[in-house]
């Protein structure tokens, strides 16, 4: 999940920026990248629909408003959950029209963030995160079992439905995959996602739709270590529940 915090002071950036950090961790969600902006026209300007599953928003900014931007992105994304950041809570009906899910007041704290996150579910969020493919496809990526390249096309195979084949590049693939540490390239044309992993052993994986999928040499050793950082983390998890 990609996050946008927009804030004209820096200090206020930073400070947003290492407490989500500090927190996604400890939940053990997924996040790929927090990007700060220090304004509403800095973040529009860049801005793609679905590119932020979670957008933060000072409303008394310099230049347009948190609520005005707010209004622009509702234009275009109905899914991103927007936080607003403010001293007040004067702009109530407003949150409403652009479907806010929370509110933190300013100084923001820790345990502020904590409940925001914990409201938020994103669990339940991670689960139905889907993927556009450059063709126009969607696809839940919680449903990929593992996917492969062979003559300019990739095979998705899910967990439920039919398998989704799109005209693209590996590297092209890969790079949509990137901000999800789920998924590891472990042979050439081959990625698998950790989660539908049954079973590890040495240079192989069994899936759970119980195809084998073997390791390169060259990347066995990375895998690996990356496979058992994501079942500590998991289990982790599942031991705070």
């Amino acid at each position: 999940m990609k996050i946008a915090i927009i804030d004209d002071e820096q200090q206020e950036r930073e400070h947003l920026t290492g407490m989500i950090e500090s927190q996604l961790y400890a939940f053990s969600c997924t996040v790929g990248k927090i990007d700060a902006y220090g304004s509403a026209e800095e973040f529009l300007d860049v801005w793609k629909p679905c590119s932020y599953g979670l957008i933060l928003l000072d409303i008394y900014m310099d230049g347009m408003d948190g609520i005005d931007t707010a209004r622009k992105i509702r234009e275009r994304d109905r899914e991103a959950r927007l936080v607003f950041c403010t001293t007040g809570n004067e702009f109530a009906s407003e949150s409403y029209e652009v479907d806010a899910r929370y509110y933190l007041r300013k100084p923001v704290t820790e345990k502020a963030v904590k409940t925001m996150l914990d409201r938020l579910n994103l669990e339940e969020y991670e689960l139905n995160r889907f993927l556009v493919l450059p063709d126009g496809q969607q696809v839940i990526l919680r449903n990929i079992i593992y996917t492969e390249y062979y003559n300019h096309v990739v095979t998705i195979h899910n967990k439920k439905g039919a398998d989704i084949r799109t005209r693209i590049s590996q590297a092209e693939f890969e790079g949509l995959l990137r901000e999800y540490p789920y998924f590891r390239s472990c042979s050439k044309g081959i990625v698998v996602n950790f989660y539908e992993v049954s079973d590890s052993r040495g240079s192989l994986f069994e899936m759970s739709n119980g195809e084998i999928i073997y390791l390169s040499r060259r990347k066995e050793k990375e895998v690996q270590g990356a496979y058992v950082d994501f079942c500590f983390e998991r289990m982790r998890k599942e031991m705070r529940e």
